[in-house]
């Protein structure tokens, strides 16, 4: 006989989070260091419930398609569901369907179950397994991923590299106008900030993560822009399978007073960010691992040899180019720059503060190999974390 509903909801991750209501009592306790108390903001996105809509359903670019879906789901969660089960199903980039069974749970909890678990059988691979992970948060049932084998190369500085999908707000203060709030759904993030890689070893995922952010669009070559950001920390286990992480990045980063990066005068500026992850772990021999080599023997014998899923939070200060952003009608590559506010040359460019959750998991990055690809793709950063900008750099990522 099949589990009810509110029985598979006290198992797993679900048995983990939330913490308990009797830790609120001062409401001290709700005051929290990344999201404001409130969302009572101004909204940046001043567009109507039905222009959302058509957007969603009918613009060429796969990115303003998600910008207004996530942009209508924030303004109207729980009832937004259907349409998300509507998009999902008639949306032709993968990306874009990922991200929504992503917001799908974001939006409605416990409630997105039924369309998460129509979508583990999905035609798309990726879509399916991105389905089975989501189910298994809300559940805390053990994903029964598509994928029973993995990859792994030699080549490159890390054991698993997982690019991650970015949901997330900023608050920006406006001459005049005061505190706006846009909402930053995964494609929008990955063209203003770039797209995030997360990358591990085995022996020090406990303590180390190294974090590459590619930017498109920016340089006048076509190539892309590269920073590198070290995190450090401590993590804590849970069930022999989970790892919650937190971490730690201070770095000097270049910082372009001109308001645009890559633009006129360069002057470094410490900038911290901070990141908190739960992480599930494969078991040893749980898959099967390919390959030749001491990475792939190393893997082989560790007893939580990869990360199966990964889901967590961020934060951090920002410099928006606001005139740029209103000239242009919206905000691109290079209009933000993460900075710090108590600098001399960037705190009084600082005018926001970024937020947000964070998704990863392994998967066929590939889609040929009909196995997680461990670390195929290939950062262009070190451990150590000196590389912390890289003009083009395939030579590095290759080593």
């Amino acid at each position: 006989m099949s589990q009810s509903t509110e029985a598979r909801l006290k198992q797993g991750l679900v048995s983990l989070t939330p913490p308990p209501a009797s830790r609120y009592n001062d409401p001290a306790e709700y005051l929290d260091f990344a999201r404001p108390i409130t969302e009572k903001f101004l909204p940046y996105d001043s567009r109507s419930d039905g222009e959302l809509r058509e957007v969603s359903e009918g613009h060429d670019s796969a990115l303003e398609r998600e910008r207004a879906l996530w942009e209508l789901a924030d303004r109207h969660p729980a009832e937004s569901l259907s349409f998300i089960d509507h998009i999902i199903g008639t949306e032709t980039d993968q990306s874009v369907r990922s991200g929504a069974l992503w917001l799908a749970l974001r939006s409605a909890g416990a409630g997105s179950l039924g369309l998460l678990e129509r979508y583990a059988s999905d035609a798309d691979r990726e879509v399916a397994d991105w389905a089975r992970v989501l189910t298994g948060d809300i559940t805390g049932d053990k994903p029964a991923r598509l994928y029973n084998e993995a990859e792994v190369e030699e080549t490159g500085y890390f054991d698993q590299t997982v690019p991650l999908i970015i949901g997330g707000r900023v608050v920006i203060i406006t001459p005049g106008v005061g505190a706006v709030r846009a909402v930053l759904s995964p494609l929008w993030f990955d063209s203003i900030l770039g797209r995030v890689l997360a990358s591990t070893n085995v022996r020090t995922i406990r303590t180390d993560l190294t974090v590459e952010k590619e930017l498109k669009g920016l340089n006048a070559d076509g190539s892309c822009h590269y920073e590198i950001f070290p995190f450090r920390g401590l993590s804590v286990e849970y069930d022999a399978k989970n790892l919650e992480h937190n971490y730690l990045s201070e770095t000097l980063r270049p910082f372009y007073p001109s308001g645009f990066v890559g633009k006129g005068e360069m002057v470094e500026v410490p900038v911290s960010l901070g990141r908190i992850a739960l992480t599930s772990l494969a078991s040893k021999g749980e898959v099967t691992i390919h390959g030749s080599g001491p990475r792939a023997d190393r893997l082989r014998e560790a007893d939580m040899p990869f990360v199966q899923s990964v889901r967590g939070r961020y934060y951090g200060w920002a410099a928006v180019n606001l005139d740029r952003t209103f000239d242009r009608g919206i905000v691109g590559a290079g209009d933000v720059q993460l900075s710090n506010p108590t600098d001399p040359i960037a705190g009084p460019m600082t005018n926001a503060k970024l937020y947000g959750t964070f998704r990863g998991k392994s998967g066929d990055y590939h889609g040929t190999a009909g196995r997680y690809t461990l670390n195929s793709i290939k950062c262009h950063g070190r451990p150590d974390g000196l590389i912390d900008v890289v003009q083009g750099g395939a030579e590095l990522a290759s080593e």
